[in-house]
């Protein structure tokens, strides 16, 4: 059985406290993840900053996560992580991204990859879209900006997306597996029976493996010792914990299908997500 780990870095906080607690764990337990970092304003000390209007949002003291957090961020690849891009400000891509046009698309993208190649030297790999919200205009950003492969949608195995007459060549490795904080809104789910019920998620055969999602700000903090325990279960049933590259590597080899992409509801979050959906003909 094989599963891939998805890490979004979406505040301060998480690039302060919930980055170096994952890294000891990841490291103890001697397994490699892909992390996607927000690397611009964060604004989440403004309550209901989530639904604050951007135009107020930004008139707002802020901190920039990339520019305060730059030593804790580079010890993520530093300790052989995998690190790309996730929205430039969590909160401005919480806001009605669906509906964004294509000149703001672009510009939150490539200020995504600027900071990145400021903190990295580097070009980012991979993008992964916060909350899996996502628009047409995306799909094109990533296939221009040449990403090898992006993580923006909930599905069961890798494929190349359509949404809205746009297709994309650049794969789509999709999340297959709920959320922590998804399972625990659920009716008879609680702290301490959290790991079980993820655990019991995954027990199924896929041709890629499942994908898990997981973040700074939770499992890095509050829900640190719920992942260690799902790390302990998936280390004892001998189980290979990987990257999302790693994945990506394995697809080289193969001929990906082609899906449309739809928004579905998903038990224990409120706003509707973007997911892999009909496969279309070549």
């Amino acid at each position: 059985m094989r599963l891939a780990l998805r890490i979004e870095v979406a505040t301060d906080e998480g690039a302060r406290k919930g980055v170096p607690a994952l890294l000891r764990l990841l490291d103890q337990y001697q397994v490699k993840a892909s992390f996607l970092l927000s690397l611009g304003p964060d604004f989440s000390r403004y309550p209901l900053s989530n639904r604050m209007p951007g135009w107020l949002l930004h008139r707002l003291p802020t901190t920039y996560i990339g520019n305060r957090n730059r030593a804790t961020l580079r010890s993520i690849a530093g300790d052989g992580h995998e690190v790309g891009i996730s929205a430039y400000s969590a909160a401005a891509w919480n806001e009605r991204v669906a509906f964004r046009p294509g000149e703001w698309t672009r510009y939150q993208v490539q200020a995504s990859v600027d900071a990145f190649q400021v903190i990295f030297g580097e070009f980012p790999r991979f993008h992964g879209a916060r909350g899996w919200q996502i628009n047409a205009h995306l799909l094109q950003e990533e296939e221009v900006q040449g990403f090898g492969f992006a993580s923006d949608v909930r599905g069961l195995h890798p494929f190349l997306p359509e949404l809205q007459g746009v297709r994309s060549t650049c794969p789509q490795i999709p999340v297959t597996l709920p959320t922590l904080d998804e399972l625990h809104r659920q009716d008879g789910v609680n702290a301490e029976n959290l790991h079980q019920y993820l655990y019991a998620a995954c027990q199924r055969v896929l041709p890629m493996g499942e994908v898990f999602s997981l973040s700074a700000e939770r499992e890095g903090l509050e829900l640190l010792p719920v992942f260690e325990r799902l790390l302990v279960m998936w280390k004892g049933s001998q189980w290979e914990i990987r990257s999302l590259d790693d994945l990506y590597r394995e697809l080289k080899t193969r001929k990906l299908s082609c899906h449309r992409l739809g928004w579905t509801a998903v038990e224990g979050r409120q706003e509707h997500v973007a997911m892999q959906s009909t496969q279309l003909d070549d």
